[in-house]
């Protein structure tokens, strides 16, 4: 009988660390191992150095200790706050045989011993368990080997590793690993490939992106795409997000394409290639796809809608404001490879008698872009094109002069049946980077750059 009272308290200790099923297989010798172990694991932390910042895979699948050295299972994942600045870790994933549990972060120091092995330790024998949810986001199961953006090289890269550390008493992710040392730490190769580049005096670092360059992408995970906003990506110029849509498989280019803000998503459906346009489209909603347009320069959104079926197109226009979608059916009714064809119709044309006054007032009160305002465009009331005034003249002209003051009247234009090949000879001679449009009564009715005959030709 005085045997039991003792086993009965070694399991009550140690029940949750050691995992002993059966009270029976407690005896003497299962003590003394016990204590021995708990010894040992207390010598060993002495040698040992708390870490704040570590690679994931260093820890993953590590089994945790508690202060008394003995194995309470092992650390499966780390669940993730994207919403946050920097992504922070919420829980930790224990699983023990088939048992999965989740504790707080805070709960865990994770330490270096002398022979550089990482150890995961509970800080406490009282641990506080929580739950978790179906919107949940895990590191290794939902971020490792996904898609990201590098904003600064402006490309899409793989996540290979990912670099922890602690912030104001908080673990968070603050760099991802895209190199090919993150992938061998990861298989645990890494100490025998520095050994095999060392004796091959090659260097072997890191590709370390820091959080503040990385744009997740919501590829494949439903949970990151409700948890991320496309702010950073959103800082890149068109042509480069179009160039890393074009990187992507069909499913992600749809999800980031739609996630986009739709004056930007306009603006990079322009830069993407026509057979990628056709296919993000035939995705899109109606609705969607017609804003989407509509917010595009006509000449662009008329080229977009020559590409497609005819009946989708029509549906299309029919969704869109009547003046936008009559703009476009004008432009879409010029035959192919002329010059009306690839006009703007975006310029900026005034009667001969107005002040430079008002012209600067009305560029304030609109604000067109900037290509749009190179020239300006001086007509009489029926929109016959009479000359031009560069932005340079009318900038150090005085207020209150008049345009017909400042107006060039030879000025080279291109009528809008004209072919592209012969609007490019005449910039060329006349070394022009842009021109008008007029129809055959010299009646101003859009604009055509250098670089859109460029194109068309190349095409």
């Amino acid at each position: 009988m005085p045997e039991k009272p003792a086993r009965l308290r070694v399991f009550q200790t140690c029940l949750n660390c050691t995992f002993v099923r059966d009270i029976r297989s407690i005896t003497a010798e299962t003590i003394g191992n016990h204590v021995l172990v708990g010894y040992l694991f207390m010598e060993r932390v002495r040698t040992m150095t708390k870490l704040n910042n570590f690679f994931f895979s260093k820890i993953i699948h590590k089994k945790i200790n508690n202060p008394s050295g003995f194995v309470i299972g092992k650390l499966n994942d780390l669940v993730l706050d994207f919403t946050t600045e920097k992504p922070n870790v919420k829980a930790v994933e224990i699983k023990n045989g088939r048992h999965i549990s989740y504790i707080l972060p805070n709960s865990l120091v994770i330490s270096k011993d002398p022979e550089e092995n990482l150890v995961v330790t509970l800080n406490s024998n009282n641990v506080e368990f929580v739950q978790t949810s179906e919107d949940d986001i895990f590191l290794a199961k939902d971020f490792l080997d996904k898609q990201i953006v590098d904003i600064n090289g402006k490309k899409v890269e793989r996540v290979n590793d990912a670099r922890l550390g602690l912030i104001n008493e908080r673990w968070m992710l603050v760099a991802v690993d895209i190199g090919f040392r993150g992938l061998l730490r990861r298989l645990g190769l890494e100490y025998p490939s520095i050994r095999i580049t060392k004796m091959l005096k090659k260097e072997f670092r890191n590709k370390l992106i820091y959080w503040n360059n990385v744009q997740p992408l919501n590829t494949g995970t439903e949970n990151l795409k409700l948890s991320t906003a496309m702010t950073k990506l959103e800082t890149l110029h068109a042509a480069d997000i179009a160039d890393i849509i074009e990187e992507l498989d069909k499913n992600s280019r749809i999800s980031l394409f739609q996630s986009l803000e739709q004056s930007i998503a306009a603006e990079v459906f322009e830069e993407i290639e026509d057979d990628i346009q056709t296919n993000l489209l035939d995705e899109l909603s109606d609705e969607k796809a017609s804003n989407i347009l509509e917010s595009m320069p006509p000449d662009e959104a008329a080229d977009v809608l020559g590409h497609i079926d005819e009946s989708r197109a029509e549906k299309l226009l029919v969704q869109m404001e009547h003046e936008s979608s009559e703009e476009i059916r004008e432009l879409m009714d010029y035959e192919e490879n002329t010059i009306g064809s690839i006009m703007s119709v975006d310029y900026l044309s005034f009667l001969p008698d107005k002040s430079v006054t008002e012209v600067f007032n009305y560029i304030k009160q609109e604000t067109p872009d900037d290509d749009d305002v190179r020239y300006i465009y001086i007509v009489n009331s029926k929109k016959r094109l009479l000359g031009y005034v560069n932005l340079l003249d009318l900038i150090i002209a005085g207020e209150d002069k008049k345009l017909y003051d400042l107006m060039f009247p030879n000025i080279v234009a291109l009528l809008d049946e004209e072919k592209i090949t012969k609007g490019f000879e005449l910039l060329q001679k006349y070394n022009l980077t842009y021109a008008p449009v007029v129809d055959n009564k010299n009646e101003l009715i859009g604009l055509v750059s250098l670089n859109d005959l460029i194109r068309e030709i190349l095409q």
